[in-house]
């Protein structure tokens, strides 16, 4: 799990992650995440991000360790680079929906492919989005809100 976030910095402009996220951060609709991706300072960072976005949220860097904290964290959305070493992001959406205590997670893909046909392949393999790298603050907090609008619907 991610501690001690508010002193990281990054490559943000050079800012503090907690100064560019500002106001975005919202303790209600909080929301378990795993991210995985094989850039190790990717995935810490979007940990991070997500975590002052107010979630909670770990990581793994290949797909098979993802799936197994997986199993244990439990998480409501899944990020997941595509071009993992080992086993795909594909694979990993694909054993995802096939395990009954995960097959509803919200599967999210991020990747530095983004042409229409890798669109449609992420789609086919399971996954609600597909979001190019590199991806702004914006744009995660937008998707991660938009499944916390839904997860709150379902509940009541």
């Amino acid at each position: 799990m991610a501690n001690n976030l508010n002193t990281t910095t990054n490559g943000f402009n050079g800012l503090n992650i907690a100064e560019q996220v500002g106001s975005r951060a919202k303790p209600n609709g909080s929301l378990k995440i795993l991210i995985i991706d094989d850039i190790e300072d990717l995935a810490q960072i979007m940990c991070e991000l997500v975590c002052l976005l107010g979630h909670e949220a770990t990581f793994a860097y290949n797909g098979t360790d993802g799936i197994a904290i997986a199993k244990e964290f439990r998480p409501q959305v899944i990020i997941c680079d595509i071009g993992l070493p080992g086993l795909s992001g594909y694979e990993v959406a694909d054993l995802i929906r096939k395990d009954p205590e995960l097959q509803d997670a919200i599967l999210v893909a991020l990747s530095g492919y983004a042409r229409p046909e890798d669109i449609k392949r992420s789609k086919d393999a399971g996954f609600a989005r597909h979001l190019g790298k590199p991806i702004s603050i914006e744009t995660i907090q937008q998707v991660l809100d938009e499944v916390a609008r839904c997860k709150c619907n379902d509940s009541g």
